[in-house]
């Protein structure tokens, strides 16, 4: 009994000095795992403004719409509860808008603009032409005729107002639609644009062109904004561009063969957060540090290009 007692306690003792006397680590995948834990891709919401190219003129066929206008910043935007863009780190690919060649026949559509990249894909509608829809629609020549609808792709806030009709009975054409105003009727001016101040300082832009005026001594102006003045009469004079970089609608052009102007290329702003690192290319594009009392980062592209956030 004794000795059963004396091996027992031996035997206790061994097992005890066989143990490891370290604690031991256990999940080991779950610490890898759990490294970093709590992080994530950054993403920044940003304001925008986009503006697509804008619609040309042609002969006597009515001032070309202003490029689509859509915008999150400024107080307006705010009250309609427009919501900014979120990027994540990436590259997007940004086409600002090509304002459409105007000619002695009808013009042309503008091209849209657009931000497009992982999970974004945000557009506006270019500019119309002679009496078609568009981002801002255009006016009718001077045979009259319902006027080019605004707001193309049907966004809320609208992204651009109608065109002007013409006058069949005075053959005088109505003026483009802008981004904040209907064109005139026939003799007509542009539709006035809208003034942002997204870049910093205040700059109006998305103005309609102007219609043909058969006086010589009154040429029906562009809108407000980049738009081209419609050509004085009597005959074969030309309209004149819509201004780069505004999407301004091209000016109408007379009726004698006269051509009509260019509309005004497009132009895409992205206002980040002063902590954002992003980059754009080509050269042409620039990136603004330090705008406003937030010390923003605004990249401004003139030239289609890319945009990469990091």
């Amino acid at each position: 009994m004794n000795e059963y007692k004396i091996d027992q306690l031996q035997n206790s003792i061994k097992g005890s000095r066989n143990k490891s006397s370290k604690p031991k680590i256990k999940g080991f995948g779950y610490q890898v795992l759990g490294f970093g834990s709590g992080g994530g891709a950054k993403t920044y919401d940003a304001d925008y403004l986009i503006i697509a190219g804008g619609g040309s003129a042609g002969s006597a066929s009515g001032g070309g719409g202003a490029g689509g206008y859509r915008s999150s910043y400024g107080s307006c935007a705010a009250a309609c509860g427009v919501a900014k863009i979120t990027f994540g780190a990436g590259c997007y690919t940004i086409d600002i808008g090509a304002g459409a060649s105007g000619s002695t026949g009808h013009g042309a559509l503008g091209s849209d603009g657009n931000i497009c990249g992982t999970g974004i894909n945000f557009s506006s509608s270019g500019g119309g032409n002679a009496g078609a829809p568009g981002g801002s629609g255009a006016g009718t020549g001077y045979h009259g005729g319902a006027a080019g609808a605004g707001n193309k792709g049907g966004y809320s806030p609208v992204e651009g107002f109608a065109g002007g009709a013409g006058s069949p009975s005075h053959g005088k054409p109505g003026g483009g639609g802008g981004a904040s105003a209907v064109g005139v009727g026939g003799p007509g001016a542009g539709g006035a644009g809208l003034t942002s101040g997204i870049t910093g300082s205040c700059v109006t832009r998305g103005g309609g062109g102007g219609g043909f005026s058969s006086s010589p001594a009154s040429p029906q102006p562009g809108g407000a904004g980049g738009g081209g003045n419609g050509a004085p009469g009597p005959g074969g004079s030309s309209g004149t561009s819509g201004s780069a970089n505004t999407g301004g609608g091209g000016g109408d052009g007379g009726p004698t063969l006269g051509s009509g102007g260019n509309g005004g290329s497009g132009i895409i702003v992205v206002r980040f957060p002063g902590c954002a690192c992003v980059s754009v290319a080509p050269g042409t594009n620039s990136v603004a540090a330090c705008v406003g009392p937030s010390n923003d980062k605004v990249a401004t592209f003139t030239v289609d290009g890319t945009l990469t956030v990091a």
